[in-house]
């Protein structure tokens, strides 16, 4: 017979629930939203004349740099490649004439709203300068602008509960630190201070042999890697 007993829990297991919800939520946006495929501006364009687009997003540096995106569906999303004009650099003092950049910008956004079905979201970003790089990954933003700092916020508290938590069970915080570089902060939540699935009240079983900094830095080395070939 299973044997359950009130068991201390240093964070309530709705908490981590909620955790595992949005850190895993987020997860997904970003495997699928991270890299847009990148595709030439000018068929921006087409898409938009076929009908098949549904919001633009470009930030106040594009076309000298940032980005320009756009959406066929919630998670579905292509970018412009990254080809930098000559006319919007000053010659003489190399720097970004925002005039020239601005009339660039304009002239393309013109074409944009003429090619656009009025149902067409069209936004402009300040990009990744200041609070904006409170927002985390772009990816958030692209699929739903509100759920940006709820993702920033529970990765934020993970990481502190990482780092309170004294003793680990499943590896130790020097592990825990590197495998949260590679989003390891989901099976943290999942597994830490014993797998979730178990309940909240439920004895947990003995721990295992902790992995130490040194394996905890190969895990994230190779998920790297492994990512990095996926997406190659």
């Amino acid at each position: 017979m299973r044997v359950v007993v009130p068991a201390r829990q240093d964070v309530p297991f709705w908490v981590r629930l909620a955790l595992l919800f949005v850190l895993a939520l987020s997860t997904v946006i970003v495997h699928l939203n991270q890299a847009p495929v990148l595709r030439p501006a000018e068929e921006l364009i087409s898409d938009l004349r076929a009908g098949g687009v549904s919001k633009v997003v470009h930030d106040r540096d594009w076309p000298a740099y940032g980005t320009l995106t756009w959406s066929h569906g919630p998670l579905s999303w292509t970018q412009a490649r990254f080809d930098q004009p000559d006319d919007v650099w000053d010659p003489e003092t190399t720097r970004l004439d925002r005039e020239a950049l601005q009339r660039r910008q304009e002239a393309f956004l013109a074409r944009v709203r003429a090619a656009a079905d009025p149902s067409v979201e069209i936004v402009r970003t300040e990009g990744f300068r200041g609070a904006a790089l409170l927002a985390g990954s772009p990816a958030y933003e692209r699929w739903w602008k509100p759920f940006a700092p709820v993702a920033v916020t529970a990765e934020a508290l993970t990481w502190l509960l990482m780092l309170a938590r004294p003793n680990p069970r499943y590896a130790s915080r020097w592990a825990w630190f590197w495998m949260f570089l590679t989003g390891g902060s989901l099976l943290y939540v999942l597994l830490e201070p014993h797998p979730l699935w178990r309940g909240p009240q439920e004895i947990p079983s003995p721990a295992p042999e902790r992995l130490d900094g040194t394996r905890g830095f190969a895990i994230a080395v190779a998920v790297l890697f492994g990512t990095a070939m996926v997406n190659a």
